[in-house]
């Protein structure tokens, strides 16, 4: 069961999400680093969400994409902070969602990786661990998070 914490006011509250965002920061493995540290390349991840059956594949373009695209959002700051802007993909979304995640909720992932999940039709956490057509996407996610630690 999820705790929901109230606040006082906006300040507190703002000051609650930076410290969230600066333990999140603080706790990055060294895969999550590269691939916030990736402003020039594309990065791609996978988050798998298992109390929802889900697993969210995601793409970041270079940050020279992202600011040719909309030159006002400044994206340094927000790579700086940790967050991925780019689009997540699933079975609940899968012509996808733009939008901004943290690289501490991801594992970094192969390009290859990437195109077997969106050639499969982004297949759900259970469908990747019990269906032996997916067993390359499951090799695939395992040795992607075995690599984030290294």
């Amino acid at each position: 069961m999820s705790h929901v914490q109230g606040f006082d006011s906006m300040d507190e509250a703002m000051a609650a999400m930076a410290a969230s965002e600066d333990a999140a920061n603080r706790g990055l493995l060294p895969g999550q680093i590269r691939a916030r540290d990736a402003v020039t390349e594309t990065v791609h991840w996978a988050q798998v969400v298992v109390d929802w059956d889900m697993i969210i594949y995601g793409k970041t373009p270079p940050i020279a994409d992202i600011l040719a695209r909309d030159p006002g959002f400044d994206v340094k700051d927000n790579r700086e902070r940790g967050y991925l802007t780019g689009t997540a993909y699933s079975q609940v979304e899968p012509d996808g969602e733009p939008g901004d995640t943290h690289v501490s909720q991801v594992v970094p992932i192969t390009p290859e990786i990437f195109a077997r999940a969106e050639s499969k039709g982004w297949p759900s956490f259970s469908e990747v661990r019990t269906n032996p057509e997916h067993k390359d996407l499951l090799m695939g996610l395992a040795i992607a998070e075995q690599a984030v630690r290294s």
